[in-house]
């Protein structure tokens, strides 16, 4: 399959004006975005995300290094024009409508008015901003200026979408309108490159991510690859349980309730979970349940940057992977 995005080796150093010392953003990333994949970007605050994809849209120039977007440069108009952009903190010209709003973007992007005219309508629908259509951008919430511009990276119809924290802003409602559209636009056989603190979501929407951490990548590959599949856990219900097995039961989970004759268990990984259910069915107990209990990206997450950070920052980066920080 294509690589519609490459970035080999790149570095990028910002020369402080006075006596302070450089700052090396990007210290020799590396990575290849496959076309029709979504493709996740996390990192902490301060990792070089926004930096990386700034040289990728052409918007900086790095130090060394070459990138490729859809096989040219990023200078290449031909290739811009195939980019559907969404930065963090997107801005727009406040007195026009979104209509009038999309019209110019759609000119820029060298859609024809007939079919600006006819996509403008649609995109508003598809990011339920119709019975907003009319208003001025300025009176928008942070929500709405999401949508809209998730709806300005569409106008064209792009065939790459990077998109840095499309979730940003939005209330539950919102973020599900956005994954949806995310996935469609996937389906349809678009590549998105997404950036996003809100690691449940990439965890969701992801084919395959990339970490980097002080401006270089620590881990990367399918979601599969790196989560292990193996159950760190398992949740054993159960009734009925004779005292003395509900006391072995007891010293061997890591949390234990219990609610009438009811017993709720976490239990570790590994075969004690499935054995302990089995010994109370046997004792004439009832297993109501047992569900295996799998790692998920925001742990994943966390325990790399424990092991590059150390464990002075696991607070703050456990934090910023449930969706607080920028």
């Amino acid at each position: 399959m294509n690589s519609v995005v490459r970035a080999h080796d790149l570095h990028k150093t910002f020369r402080p004006q006075a006596f302070g010392k450089p700052v090396h953003a990007l210290r020799g990333v590396s990575f290849e975005v496959a076309e029709g994949e979504c493709f996740g970007y996390l990192g902490p605050n301060g990792a070089g995300k926004t930096t990386t994809m700034k040289v990728l849209t052409g918007l900086m120039t790095p130090t060394s290094g070459t990138v490729s977007l859809l096989g040219a440069p990023p200078s290449d108009a031909s290739a811009r024009s195939r980019l559907g952009y969404l930065p963090e903190n997107p801005y727009f010209y406040e007195h026009l409508t979104p209509m009038e709003a999309l019209s110019f973007y759609g000119t820029l992007s060298g859609v024809s008015p007939s079919d600006v005219r006819e996509r403008a309508p649609r995109l508003l629908d598809r990011v339920q901003l119709t019975d907003a259509k009319d208003r001025r951008i300025r009176g928008f919430s942070k929500g709405m200026r999401q949508r809209f511009g998730l709806a300005a990276a569409l106008i064209h119809e792009p065939s790459l979408l990077m998109l840095d924290e499309p979730l940003s802003g939005l209330d539950p409602a919102g973020r599900r309108l956005v994954k949806e559209i995310i996935l469609e636009e996937r389906e349809a056989g678009r590549t998105v490159f997404l950036c996003s603190h809100v690691l449940a979501d990439v965890q969701e929407l992801c084919d395959r991510v990339v970490i980097v951490h002080n401006g270089q990548i620590a881990r990367s590959g399918t979601i599969h690859e790196l989560l292990d599949g193996a159950p760190r856990s398992f949740e054993l219900i159960a009734a009925g349980i004779p005292d003395d097995l509900k006391d072995e039961i007891r010293a061997a989970a890591s949390l234990f309730r219990e609610a009438g004759e009811t017993v709720t268990a976490r239990l570790p990984g590994g075969d004690s979970a499935p054995d302990f259910a089995a010994r109370v069915h046997a004792a004439g107990g009832r297993v109501l349940a047992l569900v295996p209990e799998r790692e998920t990206l925001e742990s994943w997450f966390v325990r790399v940057i424990q092991s590059e950070n150390g464990p002075s920052d696991v607070a703050r980066q456990r934090a910023m992977a449930a969706g607080g920080g920028a």
